[in-house]
């Protein structure tokens, strides 16, 4: 008899949250195998299996929406679904490769041991990505504060570019685990506070420029997918919470 798993045993075996099973389960995408008669769900292999699918594809970057589609097909079965990630792998390998090379030389740039141009940041990542991201950035904010901001990142050194990383993580992912108490709650409204002060280590926003910001990571794609892999919904919690942080200060 198969030993079938807590929805608290599959979170932990997974390293995702509670909260993201219950999330998977409304939309579909990953129903339980049962529920116990006092309503806990109940999850097995075939359940486990299909959950690292969902992860993996989204680990690649894949929307909700497209992992939905791909694990729901009926024309693929789960080993061609797990081939086509083993390819997408090897050339995501490919990628981080020439993304630790960046990161290396950065390193170098930033001792004083070499000198690199700007354009050398980016150096290993799709070129369609990096034309995308400044082009959006400019025009959302200008030549000239996407100018000054890539000269902040430059001038803090790679000591405290980690630390700022590691503290933005700490927000966006606080401001998810706030997500059930809705965007008005004062922890959520903290916690935007707090973001503010943070992007000001890397450029200066107006109201309008931060409000735009937020909207963007909900409502463009790639921004979003961002986002979204820290937690579902989380960029549209971010520019709910955002328009209420500006509401509260008229």
């Amino acid at each position: 008899m198969e030993k079938l798993l807590t929805v608290g045993e599959l979170a932990k075996m997974a390293g995702v949250s509670i909260r993201t099973l219950r999330f998977y389960d409304v939309h579909g995408l990953l129903k339980p195998r049962s529920y116990t008669a006092a309503g806990y769900r109940q999850y097995g292999r075939d359940e486990a299996l299909r959950l690292q699918q969902i992860l993996f594809y989204r680990e690649l970057g894949f929307s909700l929406e497209e992992v939905k589609k791909l694990v729901d097909d009926p024309a693929v079965s789960l080993l061609e679904n797990l081939r086509r990630q083993n390819r997408l792998l090897k050339d995501r390998e490919k990628q981080l490769l020439d993304l630790q090379n960046t990161i290396q030389k950065t390193i170098s740039s930033l001792e004083g041991k070499i000198e690199m141009e700007i354009n050398e940041y980016y150096q290993g990542l799709p070129q369609e990505k990096i034309d995308y991201y400044r082009r959006e950035a400019r025009r959302r904010y200008g030549e000239e504060t996407v100018q000054r901001s890539e000269e902040m990142v430059v001038k803090m050194g790679k000591t405290k570019m980690a630390e700022l990383q590691a503290q933005g993580q700490s927000i966006f992912e606080e401001l998810a685990e706030n997500i059930p108490g809705g965007p008005a709650q004062p922890i959520a409204q903290e916690l935007i506070s707090k973001w503010r002060k943070w992007l000001e280590n890397f450029a200066r926003y107006t109201d309008e420029g931060l409000l735009g910001l937020a909207r963007g990571y909900r409502d463009d794609p790639e921004f979003r997918a961002f986002f979204d892999k820290i937690h579902p919904g989380l960029a549209a919690f971010i520019a709910d919470a955002v328009e209420v942080y500006f509401k509260k200060s008229v």
